[in-house]
């Protein structure tokens, strides 16, 4: 009998908000996160995003973890976060390569540690469906 633990459960940890770049956001998900913080867009801008035209790059800490982070492992932004931090981990890498998923169930303590890779293709795509 397969186990009943689901696939992934957020341990809510922060690994996955470090790294610098491979992180997003186009205008209208700029829009959704300015007004979840307050503030104006341009604001937005000059604060947490790198120059440059849509995407922009998600600045990181000296730390190395998003700006958007907080201590306790939540997001300053959840209401509005990029699409790429709402897939998680059921991301291209991962879901194409099994050495991706290797690496991302050693890195992320809410992927069950018995998941195997097809499980996990299984898992992402019944979260599709729903």
């Amino acid at each position: 009998m397969k186990d009943a633990a689901p696939a992934f459960d957020c341990r809510r940890c922060g690994e996955c908000c470090q790294g610098r770049g491979g992180v997003r956001l186009n205008e209208e998900e700029a829009g959704l996160a300015a007004a979840v913080l307050g503030i104006s867009i341009k604001e937005l801008k000059r604060r947490y995003l790198a120059d440059g035209s849509p995407p922009w790059d998600i600045l990181c800490g000296e730390d190395g973890f998003c700006l958007f982070s907080q201590r306790d492992g939540t997001c300053r932004i959840h209401q509005a976060k990029p699409a790429v931090c709402r897939a998680w981990p059921y991301l291209a890498g991962p879901l194409k390569v099994e050495s991706a998923f290797q690496e991302a169930k050693s890195a992320c303590p809410g992927l069950r540690r018995d998941l195997g890779w097809d499980e996990f293709k299984e898992a992402a795509q019944k979260r599709h469906q729903s």
